[in-house]
């Protein structure tokens, strides 16, 4: 069940982005910093580039005022968004496909001082941090994004599902289904064959 905050903040999105689709580029813009967050974590999800989200950022920018027209639901804002991001992550990856993807260029770039105070902590924090990355790298892309939204980006279950245009409990399944790959990669346990889910 829907908690009244959470109807309340669709039906003011649905009444910016009817107001958008018109011609009204505050609304668009209020909608867009509303999603902002959200839009990051899954442009990290195609990308795995934390330095090129930005320029996929502005050519979403860009494709929402060029494409508003074309939201036929309002309510469905979110869902439309989406689609318009993940062409928009999925295009600029083509373009780049040519350079070396890496899932997190800023860790692999940060190397500590052996000499420093805390330094053998600092080291196995940094291998645990380095693992993680990997593992969630190794999730298929379905899996990957849910557990993005919901544990970097802190979306709830009924935004996930509204964003992704999924049902809650496909939403709860992956998560499930993401964090058990996930320790399996940590503790070095096999991996169960990738469900359809």
């Amino acid at each position: 069940m829907e908690k009244p905050s959470d109807l309340k903040n669709q039906m003011n999105e649905s009444a910016l982005a009817c107001q958008a689709r018109n011609g009204d580029t505050d609304a668009l813009v209020q909608l867009l910093q509303n999603n902002w967050l959200w839009l990051k974590g899954l442009i990290y999800n195609v990308l795995k580039r934390p330095d090129e989200i930005d320029d996929v950022l502005q050519a979403i920018c860009i494709l929402a005022i060029e494409k508003i027209h074309t939201l036929r639901e309002p309510e469905r804002f979110k869902p439309w968004l989406t689609t318009v991001a993940r062409n928009a992550a999925l295009s600029h990856r083509q373009k780049m496909s040519r350079k070396p993807m890496q899932l997190d260029e800023l860790i692999a770039s940060q190397q500590p001082d052996p000499d420093a105070p805390g330094a053998l902590e600092n080291l196995t924090r940094r291998e645990q941090m380095e693992q993680l990355h990997d593992a969630i790298g190794k999730l298929p892309d379905k899996y990957r994004e849910v557990f993005i939204l919901k544990h970097i980006e802190d979306m709830s279950y009924a935004d996930i599902a509204e964003t992704l245009d999924i049902t809650l409990t496909t939403v709860q399944i992956r998560l499930v289904r993401a964090r058990r790959m996930i320790f399996n990669h940590m503790t070095g346990k096999p991996t169960d064959k990738v469900p359809r889910t």
